[in-house]
């Protein structure tokens, strides 16, 4: 389905979430769309204003369902949500967490399991173990499932192309996988991505590089088509993320003229916190985070200006 450029719909944020259950719909999208609201304030209040005007613009491709059996309650993540609404700016002992002796040398462990993959049974935490053994659910496309997730975000797109509106693709960690996988299947037959915005993403690393959709071809047949500009986020202490600089991980991309531009930045401070302790990956750190909230107001800004009817009529 081919894109519309007569149209001038208003900008698209579509949102594809990461690896776990996730809340029921409804609530999810209600959460998130605080979290993303107070990110953008904290970065342009102004932007903010013209964005809450415009809650529709704000679409989920949630894909959950098809691999877990139940949501996730949201009550569990509540307090921790309303402490990062209420203060993104993190406490002593979350700076000492993230930036301490004992997070460093996770990260080395992490990074070691990564390029040696016989080392990941040894070093990482149970979580993480379950994280890949759903992730491979979907590589190995058991019984069809990471068609079928595909198919999802495959669909969201393709309706928003067909109406000619702007994308801004966010993705939380396992959904940039998910991202790359659908649009480089989608080849020529996609439309463009405005900004390509990844948070907490795994993609640079040794574990999914290598099981990516187009890792065994060459030259531009590796990367996916469409991307306008790229930009990704990480937080200090990362373990999915492990510090990869997507902007030198993935230059054969600018090298080629598929993307104008790939940018970084891995120094956020996500201070979200629950029963469980400091998680500086937890999806609604990084929406409440001002430079995710920074990324969003500037391509609103853009495109919300490129969309209206003044300078539709002045082009």
């Amino acid at each position: 389905m081919s894109f519309n450029p007569e149209s001038r719909s208003p900008p698209r944020i579509l949102y594809v979430p990461g690896i776990r259950a996730k809340p029921p719909p409804a609530s999810h999208r209600a959460i998130l769309w605080r979290c993303v609201l107070e990110g953008v304030r904290r970065a342009d209040p102004e932007a903010a204003a013209s964005l809450a005007a415009a809650p529709d613009c704000l679409r989920l491709a949630l894909w959950g369902h098809l691999l877990y059996p139940e949501y996730r309650d949201i009550a569990l993540d509540d307090a921790g949500i309303a402490a990062l609404l209420a203060n993104a700016a993190p406490g002593r002992d979350s700076i000492r967490e993230a930036f301490g002796l004992w997070s460093r040398a996770e990260i080395m462990a992490y990074r070691c399991a990564d390029r040696f993959p016989g080392l990941i049974d040894w070093l990482a935490a149970e979580d993480t173990r379950i994280n890949l053994e759903d992730s491979g659910q979907y590589f190995r496309n058991a019984d069809g499932i990471g068609d079928r997730i595909r198919d999802v975000l495959r669909i969201e797109l393709q309706r928003c192309w067909a109406a000619g509106e702007r994308i801004l693709l966010m993705t939380h960690s396992f959904g940039s996988v998910i991202a790359w996988d659908t649009l480089w299947s989608l080849k020529d037959e996609g439309g463009p991505i405005d900004l390509f915005l990844t948070l907490g993403s795994p993609l640079g690393t040794h574990y999914i590089r290598r099981r990516l959709m187009g890792s065994r071809a060459r030259g531009a047949g590796r990367y996916p088509r469409g991307i306008r500009r790229w930009h990704n986020l990480a937080a200090t202490g990362e373990l999915t993320a492990l510090g990869h600089n997507f902007a030198e991980d993935f230059a054969a991309m600018q090298d080629l003229g598929l993307v104008a531009g790939i940018s970084d930045r891995q120094d956020l401070r996500n201070p979200y916190r629950d029963a469980e302790g400091l998680n500086v990956h937890k999806c609604y750190a990084y929406f409440v985070n001002a430079a995710t909230g920074e990324a969003i107001a500037r391509w609103w800004r853009e495109r919300a200006v490129s969309s209206s009817p003044s300078v539709a009529a002045s082009e």
